[in-house]
């Protein structure tokens, strides 16, 4: 082989060597470059591996720290119910960034965010705990005020059993002395007789004269003897006279003396037509009532009625033509 030849065959050579090494260096780089992706591809898959961990453990941690906290308050029990909601919307969040390598941080700080679920039912629990415990004290001291309540009305039950007791007593004997006071009443009462009523006509020098003619009367003239009663005493006696026309109705005209009266032990009133000042003294002594209306009569029968202390005592009639 000449020597162009030998040295041809060792250009070659060398540049096989130099490609073999240069092959050898970028399979060199390549391979430490896939070892470092595959170590961080690890690295991130052990990560999402753990934080996937961490959310389950936090999130059926943070449902059952819930659950336990569930009892009878119906306000309460509506908002764990609300927070369990609202924790699985998180946790589905959580898993979307768990999911993205560039996420793992934000990941790891909503993980721990997890537990103010929690926290804010826990507040919650402990206001109503502290509500709870008032509204005990508050219930007993209303239980106090009920048997401090209960016992007052007990006396004042028996109080008004007493004066209850008390006012029937008064009651009967107020009766008792209204019933004498109505007897007394009536007994002093003052009969009359000898009534006489007739109708009259005023001439034109001013006297008056009977008749019975309804058309010509100007006034009536009821006269009457108060009878001897032992029970009443001397002094001035009211009698009060009502004329009934023959309808029925009581004769009345307030400016000329008519009222009401009332009817001896009762609260009804009736009316009167006039009445007359009587000085009683013990004895049979006579009244009479004038009475000019000023009105036409009517013919018909008229009734008369004389009343003292309230009681009727004596009663006449008379008639128009």
């Amino acid at each position: 082989m000449s020597q162009s030849s030998q040295q041809k065959l060792l250009a070659l050579a060398t540049v096989a060597i130099i490609a073999l090494l240069g092959l050898s260096a970028f399979l060199i780089y390549t391979k430490v470059n896939q070892d470092k992706l595959i170590k961080k591809q690890s690295a991130e898959l052990i990560e999402e591996t753990r934080l996937k961990a961490d959310l389950e453990k936090e999130y059926y941690q943070a449902l059952s720290d819930l659950e336990e906290m569930r009892g009878t308050n119906s306000e309460l029990n509506a908002m764990i119910e609300t927070q369990k909601t609202e924790l699985k919307k998180q946790r589905d969040r959580i898993e979307s960034l768990i999911k993205s390598a560039k996420e793992l941080e934000r990941a790891k700080e909503e993980i721990a965010k997890l537990r103010t679920y929690v926290t804010e039912v826990e507040k919650l629990r402990k206001e109503n705990a502290n509500l709870q415990e008032s509204n005990m004290a508050l219930s007993g001291e209303r239980d106090e005020l009920v048997l401090m309540v209960q016992q007052e009305r007990l006396s004042k039950e028996e109080l008004a059993a007493q004066t209850s007791s008390l006012s029937t007593e008064k009651e009967r004997l107020q009766a008792e002395k209204d019933m004498l006071a109505g007897k007394v009443n009536v007994a002093s009462a003052i009969k009359v007789n000898e009534i006489s009523a007739v109708g009259y006509t005023v001439r034109s020098s001013g006297k008056e004269k009977d008749t019975k003619k309804a058309k010509t009367i100007d006034g009536i003239k009821v006269c009457f003897k108060a009878a001897v009663n032992e029970v009443t005493p001397a002094g001035q006696e009211k009698f009060y006279l009502r004329v009934i026309d023959p309808h029925g109705q009581v004769m009345a005209i307030q400016d000329l003396g008519s009222g009401s009266m009332k009817l001896g032990n009762s609260s009804e009133t009736i009316q009167f037509t006039q009445y007359v000042d009587v000085d009683y003294k013990n004895e049979a002594v006579p009244g009479c009532v004038n009475w000019q209306p000023g009105i036409p009569f009517e013919t018909g029968v008229y009734s008369v009625e004389i009343y003292n202390k309230g009681f009727i005592s004596g009663k006449g009639s008379f008639e128009l033509k």
